[in-house]
């Protein structure tokens, strides 16, 4: 195997480790809604496409449903307040950003370290 073939191999493993790196959306989420009131996000685990964990708005904390994961974008049910709304999500670095059906402004959650 001449070293050619093994840079481009190395390049290849460094380059998916890196997508992979972008694409976690396993850990810890926080933010705040426009209103104010505090919003937590908490991805305890990720098996191929499937996302599990729970979803708190203020002190109200509920298991997320249907989570699924493609590259960088997110999407499960959550039923609080009365309400079951769906809600997407779109990683970028550190930074996920949830929409929530029926809430005109988007949430920004920082990932907690």
């Amino acid at each position: 195997m001449g070293r050619g073939w093994r840079v481009a191999v190395v390049v290849c493993v460094v380059s998916l480790s890196v997508l992979h790196a972008q694409s976690r959306f396993d850990g810890r989420w926080q933010g705040a809604t426009v209103a104010g009131r505090r919003v937590a996000l908490d991805l305890k685990e990720i098996s191929g496409s499937r996302l599990t964990g729970t979803f708190t708005l203020d002190q109200q904390t509920v298991v997320i449903a249907d989570g699924r994961v493609k590259d960088r974008t997110c999407s499960f049910r959550i039923s609080i307040e009365g309400r079951t709304p769906s809600v997407s999500g779109e990683l970028l670095g550190e930074q996920l950003t949830l929409a929530v059906e029926g809430v005109p402004n988007p949430v920004q959650l920082r990932r907690v370290k």
